[in-house]
């Protein structure tokens, strides 16, 4: 693909992104929803990862720092993240081959991958609005649980709209998203 090729496909795939944030299920429409296309979806996780990294280094303690080391933790954080990024899709093929949904598997991956972009953003503005305490902490732990529960209905519409399935369905992916994070997490977590 060219350089104005991906641009343009960037540029789309944000406002996708941008329109189901706003419960506009046109939104889809802006995604190459093929294989091609989820393919190329998986750039979002090569934008999202310098987020990931400030995440980290917000998360991450000084004593934890010191005791393991900054490169370890790198290391063991970054094979965790393209393990949740690979690891998603293949699970998401079986269960979707489960339900009788697999024909929408495109339709789903590519919007879910590029819709990481603007959560990542989100939660790095929230982290950094923690560290600097600008918003204080009350109000800054309110703004954080909002944000998180806005992206479980972020992630559970776009489950909803893309697969074209019922509430159920999208709630079990939603909970399948949470689970593998919360399992890679600290998986790695306990590494160091």
């Amino acid at each position: 693909m060219t350089g104005a090729g991906w641009q343009a496909e960037l540029r789309s795939a944000v406002i996708g992104s941008l329109r189901l944030a706003k419960g506009d299920r046109r939104g889809l429409a802006c995604f190459e929803r093929t294989e091609e296309g989820f393919w190329r979806s998986f750039a979002a996780g090569v934008l999202c990862y310098p987020f990931y990294l400030v995440l980290l280094a917000l998360r991450v303690g000084a004593a934890q720092r010191e005791a393991a080391g900054v490169v370890p933790i790198v290391v063991i954080e970054t094979i965790a993240y393209v393990i949740a990024w690979v690891a998603f899709p293949l699970i998401m093929l079986s269960v979707l081959r489960w339900i009788g949904r697999e024909h929408r598997f495109f339709d789903f991956m590519v919007a879910y991958n590029w819709c990481q972009l603007p959560q990542s953003v989100l939660f790095v503005l929230i982290g950094l609005d923690q560290e600097s305490g600008f918003l204080g902490d009350p109000i800054s732990q309110i703004v954080e649980v909002a944000a998180g529960i806005a992206v479980l209905i972020y992630e559970w519409y776009i489950a909803r709209v893309a697969l074209e399935t019922n509430g159920g369905v999208a709630t079990l992916v939603v909970v399948i998203d949470l689970v593998l994070g919360l399992v890679v997490s600290r998986a790695a977590g306990s590494l160091y």
